[in-house]
C-alpha cells in the first residue's frame, strides 16, 4: 500500500492542476501535514494494527484493515515527499511556498535516463528495504553470522 501511495503526491496534480501541473509541483500536493493527519486517523480507527488480507477476504473485522490499508497509503506519501526533499525543496510550514530540502543528489533532466545519484539512491534503498526484509526473521546475532557464512562462502 505504501509503494502505491507513494506515486500519489505526483499524480494527484494532473487531477488537480491538469496542464498548468509544473507551476504548481511540490507545492500543494507535498505539504506533508494533511498526509501526516490523514495517516493518524487512518492508523488511530484501525486501531493501531498492521492490515492481514487474509482478513480483507474473510470479512472479519475488515473494516479496521482497510483502515490500517489507508493508513499504510498515506505513509506512502509521505515517505515520497520525504525522498523529493532529498533532491530538491518541498513546502513545510506554507504550503504554497517550498522552502524545506537538501540537494542530495541532482534529477537527470532527461526522460528515461538517470543519473549516478539516482541509481546510488536507489540502490541503497533497494539495500535497506532487504536488510529490513531479512531482519523481520532473524535476530541481530543470527543475521551477522548468516551474512559471516555467506560472505566465506563466496
Amino acid at each position: 500500500m505504501s509503494y502505491m501511495g507513494s506515486t500519489f503526491p505526483d499524480s494527484s496534480e494532473y487531477m488537480f492542476f491538469g496542464k498548468r501541473r509544473n507551476r504548481y509541483h511540490r507545492r500543494y500536493t507535498h505539504w506533508f501535514i494533511p498526509w501526516a493527519l490523514l495517516a493518524y486517523v487512518c492508523f488511530k480507527r484501525a486501531g493501531w494494527i498492521v492490515p492481514r488480507l487474509a482478513a480483507l477476504v474473510d470479512g472479519r473485522e475488515a473494516h479496521r484493515d482497510v483502515w490500517a490499508c489507508a493508513g499504510f497509503w498515506f505513509v506512502g506519501c509521505l515517505l515520497h515527499i520525504l525522498e523529493d526533499a532529498w533532491c530538491g525543496t518541498v513546502p513545510f510550514l506554507r504550503p504554497w511556498k517550498r522552502d524545506v530540502g537538501v540537494h542530495v543528489f541532482h534529477m537527470s533532466n532527461k526522460i528515461g535516463v538517470m543519473s549516478r545519484g539516482e541509481i546510488n539512491f536507489v540502490l541503497c534503498s533497494v539495500g535497506i528495504s532487504l536488510i529490513a526484509f531479512l531482519l523481520r526473521y532473524f535476530t541481530v546475532e543470527s543475521f551477522i553470522a548468516f551474512c559471516v557464512n555467506l560472505w566465506r562462502s563466496i
